[in-house]
């Protein structure tokens, strides 16, 4: 198994940040629809998100989503290198900052299409990071 992991110092309060991870509006902010993305479902625990993407979507159930802590969904439709992964943020909030942790867990090998993910999910933290500062794209 390999994993994607990602870990980024955040000068915002964790509910900014979780706003970004776990609405379809936060979301859209840097899946932006002008760079190709569309996002659709439920955004509720137990709930289906649509991450549409070119000709191609994967479908995201909410397994968690704890307030301010932590969002977790598992991949149950698209590419088959990401089925049965899980894509997980994890906040931590500190006095002064917050420190973002991601990880897409449970990639069967470490493929060309891996490295790839592992360079757009560097590029989605660091917009995280951007947005909740204020800085926004």
């Amino acid at each position: 198994m390999a994993d994607i992991m990602h870990q980024v110092a955040i000068n915002a309060a964790s509910k900014e940040i979780y706003a970004l991870i776990a609405t379809k509006d936060g979301l859209q902010k840097w899946l932006r629809p002008e760079d190709g993305w569309k996002i659709n479902g439920d955004q509720r625990l137990g709930g289906v998100l649509t991450f549409h993407y070119g000709e191609g979507s994967h479908q995201m159930k909410v397994v968690i989503l704890d307030r301010d802590k932590q969002v977790r969904w598992a991949c149950i439709t698209g590419s088959p290198e990401w089925l049965e992964t899980t894509v997980d943020f994890f906040i931590e909030d500190n006095v002064k900052k917050c420190v973002l942790q991601f990880a897409h867990n449970g990639w069967r090998e470490q493929t060309k299409f891996f490295y790839e993910c592992d360079k757009v999910w560097a590029g989605c933290v660091a917009d995280i990071k951007k947005l909740a500062e204020g800085e926004g794209r």
